[in-house]
């Protein structure tokens, strides 16, 4: 497939191009790891991962409605996006096979789960990879209260945040616990040695 290619890596948050990083793949589907030479060779089936047959990854932090995913697989859709279209033209290339991406899109905030799941379900029946991972992430496991601040716009949420209400919202704000994950460890779990 893609043996010994040039692969991307590009992490968004919220709407920032935090990090893009390029490594040699060397392949796609690594699921036997040897242990010696073929005759002495003990081999052991490693865990799939949640990135094995990806070629380029992008991470959506803070996904909030997932609109940074459909400006990678559908850029013709937006002629008006300023920055994240012409980023991703200039990162990814402007002609691309969107079967090459897949798109791991973090969101804590419950009320866009459907809208995620609706994307996931949509992208999937095209080939393409999206995945909705419904939890925030952070230097550690665990969880953590975010706020729903009532600042709604027609969909998206503007003020889903840690930040407690008094500091930033002047406090009309609904408390909600929900699950954080390490992000290091994830991307070493399920995205790097893919």
């Amino acid at each position: 497939m893609y043996s010994s290619s040039m692969s991307k890596f590009v992490l968004l948050f919220g709407s920032c191009t935090v990090l893009t990083l390029f490594f040699q793949m060397s392949s796609l589907e690594r699921m036997v790891i040897s242990d010696g030479d073929d005759e002495t060779s003990q081999s052991r089936i490693r865990r799939r991962k949640l990135g094995d047959g990806c070629y380029h990854v992008l991470l959506d932090v803070g996904a909030n409605i997932g609109i940074h995913a459909r400006f990678l697989y559908e850029p013709d859709r937006y002629p008006d996006s300023m920055t994240s279209v012409a980023a991703f033209a200039e990162k990814f290339g402007s002609q691309r096979d969107n079967r090459d991406y897949c798109v791991f899109a973090f969101e804590p905030n419950p009320k866009f789960e459907q809208r995620h799941l609706d994307l996931e379900n949509a992208y999937n029946a095209m080939g393409w990879r999206y995945t909705p991972i419904l939890a925030g992430v952070s230097n550690s496991n665990g969880n953590m209260t975010f706020y729903h601040t009532h600042m709604e716009k027609a969909e998206s949420e503007v003020g889903f945040s840690a930040v407690t209400p008094k500091t930033l919202y002047g406090g009309d704000a609904t408390a909600k616990t929900v699950q954080i994950i390490r992000l290091a460890t994830w991307i070493q779990d399920e995205i790097q040695d893919r």
